[in-house]
């Protein structure tokens, strides 16, 4: 079953519809992400969804962050068009395993949302659930990074930093790994934050404020309270090139950490080397945890891909000029050539092979598959 862009963003939002307040979901980023659609194309399917009432938005602050962003959630008319769609989609008749069955019944048995379900739908009609891996793609082989901070939280270190290039999956890790863990907090850091913005989110995130935001001691005695109260664990999300007073705030606690909490850093693989908080002889005292993330193997970008046909050739070119980046293999997937060229150093001629090798050159016609054995 074909679905509109808008009938996708109405389905996305649907399991939504009675929440307080929404988080990243009813972002337009996070629309992108949970409707399966470029990103590029959101901000028109959202302005045509309000003008027919089926939309509100309104600008809030999410948790962890200091600078308000657009969220949109369904109005009582966009419920009832919602759960229309749902039902015809949920009526779609599909098989699992020898028996068919509704769409709807299968996909409650089986605890999968609407859209991954119907991702996870062949072209005979079959239900494959291994498909809907591909909702959580950046989480493909990440077994052992998720041992790894199960590892962590049971010992005795307070601090691991888990490192990452742009796209790597540090995000969603530590979006997984925070939600097996009870009181967990979540804050997001700004390129180039200062000890002032810094505080600010980690009173905002946690209710705990610094005597003085402007000294570091004092903020890290705060990261040092939040550790000792009920938070079981804090993350840092987007750490990197920071001032230098937030590298002395961590650095300090990273030397006076006495509570039960934990802080887990997720930071840039470019993070340069005075703006790392700690030494290897911290590393060496069980007091920081380090982890470096790779790029997905041959199998996993496959999966990736979502291309299972995909030629052996084809996947080794695409995974050697990726090196198994996530962010650039769902792009591939998509046809994403705009996130490829604004986040890798691709050039034009390589960004349109890797499209045609993982699959998305199937629809391109047929003077671009010239240029593209040419430039091959």
């Amino acid at each position: 079953m074909e679905l509109t862009a808008a009938e996708r963003v109405l389905l996305h939002l649907h399991p939504f519809w009675n929440v307080h307040e929404l988080g990243r979901e009813g972002t337009q980023a996070g629309i992108a992400e949970g409707a399966r659609l470029l990103r590029s194309h959101v901000p028109r399917t959202l302005k045509a969804l309000q003008a027919e009432g089926l939309l509100d938005a309104h600008d809030t602050r999410l948790r962890g962050r200091t600078r308000k962003v657009r969220v949109y959630a369904l109005t009582e008319a966009g419920v009832r068009r919602a759960r229309q769609i749902l039902s015809e989609v949920d009526a779609t008749s599909v098989e699992v395993d020898g028996r068919t069955t509704t769409l709807g019944e299968a996909r409650r048995t089986l605890g999968l949302q609407v859209l991954p379900a119907l991702a996870a739908i062949d072209a005979r009609g079959q239900l494959q659930p291994r498909v809907t891996d591909l909702e959580r793609p950046t989480l493909l082989e990440r077994g052992p990074d998720l041992a790894f901070l199960g590892r962590w939280l049971a010992g005795g270190a307070p601090v691991a930093v888990v490192y990452g290039s742009r796209g790597m999956g540090k995000t969603a890790l530590g979006w997984a790994f925070a939600e097996t863990v009870p009181h967990s907090v979540w804050l997001e850091i700004e390129p180039g934050a200062d000890l002032e913005t810094f505080a600010e989110g980690l009173a905002h995130t946690t209710g705990v404020r610094a005597s003085d935001p402007d000294r570091s001691d004092s903020v890290a005695a705060a990261i040092g309270r939040i550790s000792a109260g009920t938070t079981k664990l804090l993350v840092v999300d987007g750490y990197g090139d920071v001032e230098d007073a937030v590298v002395d705030a961590l650095a300090t606690f990273v030397r006076s950490a006495r509570g039960k909490g934990k802080l887990l850093v997720l930071a840039q693989e470019s993070t340069p080397a005075y703006c790392r908080f700690y030494s290897r002889a911290d590393i060496d005292a069980g007091l920081v945890a380090e982890r470096h993330l790779k790029g997905l193997g041959l199998e996993g970008c496959r999966a990736m891909l979502g291309n299972p046909t995909i030629e052996e050739e084809a996947l080794r070119r695409v995974f050697l000029l990726t090196k198994g980046c996530p962010l650039y293999l769902r792009a591939i997937r998509e046809g994403d050539e705009a996130t490829l060229s604004a986040h890798s150093r691709f050039t034009k001629a390589e960004i349109r092979l890797l499209l045609y090798s993982g699959g998305a050159g199937r629809v391109v016609g047929t003077s671009t598959r010239d240029s593209i054995s040419r430039s091959a």
